[in-house]
């Protein structure tokens, strides 16, 4: 199929993976300006029999129908095309530039009760509309939940459509209900999903077995289960409040009629958390004062008075994009509270790493100097003319010595190594060699590989 042009625009460039009769493509569309990428689902009948085919002509239809509709959401991938070609039938979905969460999942990493607060309620926001359409997605992973590159948030993909249609054409042919074929992957898949009866709350099942994996950095796999009954234990191996705590097991108790019915009792609960409220005092208070940013930012206020801001707008985005990777939404409203209240650069990023754990505030700092010295690097420049002293730049990092980091990293931390150097350097092209190493090992959760990675990169 490489090369392959799908319904004369869409050419393949990749296959993802599939088996039987269903396929995934990374495809390109000759048709529109840039040929931006998309994903194509290829369903391929094993059968030319005239009533089999129409019936999988109408599955498909339907399938496209409701993808259609929730592609309307902000964080699905948006349906792009649907077509048959050679009695194949063939859906075309918008591409999602970013990584997929089972990048940040990484063992014996442990997120804190925030970021997990944030998790659930972004993807229970999104469940909340696939299961107001009557759809069950049926195999949440992290795999499935992609972190967007331009704003950080989490989009839900891979509705399995292709295999749910394969499921209804086996029973079509075989003329009997096939209860028994499961949609899912074990691990993150409830009882009832197992057994090939899924429900809304399979997926709430779903996205609370993640929620676990984060906060106790073992892979669901790793969790000990009651034989009797069936329950995970989990609470023993992470640092977690009892609000928190009985939410999440409630999200995954073995028995779907004890579970949370639906995503909305679920945000209902997390609403009524202290969690929630601690968050909200110490994150969304108003600023005493706003600083200086451009006006399509934070709108000035109108005092009479200019506010110099100890910030410039370079730094500000800057921040303002890494904050929102690590500690997501609130970002914006953490930044611009410390901003706000602090005397110098400096300060900010010392009040700012107080509120994130572990490696990320050796991350956060590490790459906050960065940032400054790119930012005073273009300050500079740009008074020149002013005769004041300009920093030289550090020459571009070479070609080679990138290859070799990302090959380094890649064998310690899996794929998610290479998306890793590459943003690095995109984000700061003037950086130099140990500065490019010193962010690199920042994202290696073993303490003694990281310093075995500085050594070989840089001896």
């Amino acid at each position: 199929m490489l090369g392959s042009l799908l319904d004369g625009r869409y050419q393949v460039l990749q296959v993802l993976g599939g088996g039987g009769f269903g396929q995934t493509y990374i495809a390109q569309d000759t048709h529109r300006p840039g040929s931006p990428r998309c994903v194509v689902k290829h369903l391929k009948p094993f059968t030319q029999n005239p009533e089999f085919l129409a019936t999988a002509r109408r599955l498909f239809t339907s399938e496209a129908e409701t993808l259609e509709k929730l592609g309307h959401h902000d964080q699905i991938p948006r349906l792009l095309a649907y077509f048959e070609e050679n009695q194949e039938f063939f859906l075309v979905q918008e591409f999602i530039q970013g990584y997929s969460l089972k990048a940040e999942l990484l063992p014996g990493r442990r997120w804190t009760e925030e970021q997990v607060v944030q998790l659930l309620q972004q993807v229970l926001g999104v469940l909340e509309f696939v299961h107001s359409h009557k759809v069950i997605h049926r195999d949440i992973k992290p795999d499935n939940i992609i972190r967007r590159q331009n704003d950080c948030k989490l989009v839900l993909i891979d509705f399995g459509a292709v295999k749910q249609i394969q499921t209804q054409l086996r029973t079509a042919i075989s003329g009997h209900i096939e209860t028994t074929i499961a949609i899912g992957t074990p691990g993150y898949m409830a009882t009832e999903q197992g057994q090939g009866k899924p429900r809304p709350n399979s997926d709430i099942y779903s996205l609370g077995i993640i929620a676990i994996q984060a906060l106790t950095g073992l892979h669901p796999r790793q969790l000990q289960e009651d034989p009797n009954t069936g329950e995970i234990f989990w609470q023993q191996e992470a640092n977690v409040s009892s609000c928190l705590a009985s939410i999440l097991s409630k999200m995954v108790l073995y028995h779907f009629k004890e579970r949370y019915q639906s995503a909305t009792e679920v945000l209902e609960a997390l609403r009524s958390t202290n969690i929630e409220t601690e968050i909200d005092n110490q994150f969304t208070q108003p600023p005493l004062s706003i600083i200086q940013l451009p006006q399509a930012t934070f709108p000035q206020q109108n005092t009479g008075q200019s506010t110099a801001s100890i910030l410039s707008p370079e730094q500000y985005k800057h921040l303002e994009k890494m904050l929102l990777e690590l500690v997501g939404p609130l970002a914006p409203t953490l930044l611009r509270k410390i901003a706000a209240s602090a005397s110098n650069y400096q300060d900010v990023i010392d009040n700012l790493t107080q509120h994130l754990a572990g490696e990320q505030k050796t991350e956060f700092q590490e790459r906050s100097k960065l940032i400054l010295r790119e930012t005073t690097s273009q300050t500079q420049s740009q008074q020149s003319k002013q005769n004041i002293s300009q920093i030289p730049e550090t020459p571009a990092i070479s070609n080679e010595f990138v290859s070799r980091c990302e090959q380094e990293l890649v064998n310690l931390i899996g794929p998610i190594g290479k998306f890793l150097v590459q943003k690095a350097v995109r984000s700061f092209p003037q950086i130099s060699h140990p500065e490019l190493v010193k962010l690199l090992s920042s994202q290696i959760p073993d303490r003694q590989k990281a310093l075995q990675f500085e050594q070989r990169l840089l001896s």
